[in-house]
């Protein structure tokens, strides 16, 4: 199977070619440029990845009818929500405009392949508690520039399918966090202030609202999931990738204190503070587990316990 990751040098990208390439599949990837590709070197040997900038239709007309995949993982987005709301034509140009762009050329150049939209969670917008867990039927109603851009791409996804008949799936996950992540992303921030603390930094640790509950899962079995949906899913179809559960940012911390010999002294942030008030939002898996067979695999402890040792190994 020839498969083409948009965004291979991203987190999940990378985790979607590893796996890949475990069931012996063939993996091309899409990148704006060569640099930056730390998450990819140990598959230097094995990917071949082209330049590409997805807002620009020549460019990507030029990959594709180059590798012609049968499978297309698009991972390409702008995914860190302050970054959305400070540069939202930059997030609508990458999220929104680079889906169409490689949808329609998808469609001009006639390529006979399966596509697979990676939309958000964020779409669903403000959900209160009482109607958790969110079902996939649940009408889109975001509320950040991020879940608004891939609200839009999302419903732009679907209208491929329905109108033109082209074969897309989408998926919608909710948090997923291990390895390779940014630290700018709560989960990784920690493991990586603890790592640098381990190496002599000052044993402080920044954190924002540790009253938050969210719905997360390694993104190994995230990306198990966005495979077993190319493989077992009919054209058109939706599905959330979840936990189905949510977990304390409190309870986060404490498990990866534990993980340390230092001690450390904890000081919150009003920076590092999300203006929503803290919920307990998770969602549906139950579609997704019926359609494919898929289920979590790697409990909270373990994801927790690899992030750390990411940050260890790679400060």
């Amino acid at each position: 199977m020839k498969n083409l990751i948009t965004g291979i040098h991203g987190f999940s990208g990378s985790h979607m070619a590893d796996l890949l390439l475990e069931q012996n599949e063939e993996v091309f990837g899409l990148a704006r440029s060569a640099a930056d590709n730390g998450n990819v070197q140990h598959l230097q040997d094995r990917i071949q990845v082209l330049t590409c900038d997805i807002g620009s239709r020549q460019e990507l007309k030029k990959v594709l009818e180059t590798v012609r995949p049968q499978r297309i993982y698009h991972l390409a987005a702008v995914s860190f929500v302050p970054d959305a709301e400070k540069e939202g034509a930059a997030v609508f140009d990458t999220n929104f405009i680079g889906t169409l762009n490689l949808l329609q050329t998808v469609k001009e150049l006639k390529l006979n392949c399966r596509i697979l939209f990676i939309g958000s969670s964020e779409a669903y917008g403000a959900v209160t508690e009482d109607e958790s867990p969110v079902k996939e039927a649940r009408a889109l109603q975001p509320v950040s520039l991020y879940g608004v851009s891939k609200a839009a791409a999302d419903l732009l996804a679907h209208s491929y399918f329905a109108r033109d008949g082209m074969d897309v799936i989408r998926v919608r996950p909710y948090n997923h966090i291990g390895p390779r992540q940014s630290s700018r992303f709560v989960c990784s921030s920690f493991a990586r202030q603890i790592a640098a603390i381990e190496k002599g930094a000052e044993p402080v640790m920044k954190t924002g609202n540790l009253e938050t509950y969210r719905d997360f899962m390694d993104v190994r079995d995230t990306v198990r999931a966005y495979h077993a949906v190319m493989k077992k899913a009919k054209a058109g179809e939706v599905f959330n990738v979840c936990a189905g559960n949510t977990v304390s940012i409190q309870s986060i911390l404490e498990t990866l204190l534990k993980m340390t010999d230092v001690s450390i002294r904890i000081e919150h942030e009003s920076k590092l503070f999300r203006k929503e008030k803290p919920l307990r939002i998770f969602g549906d898996n139950s579609l997704l587990t019926r359609r494919t067979g898929w289920r979590p695999q790697i409990t909270l402890k373990q994801t927790l316990g690899d992030l750390l040792n990411y940050w260890r190994e790679n400060l």
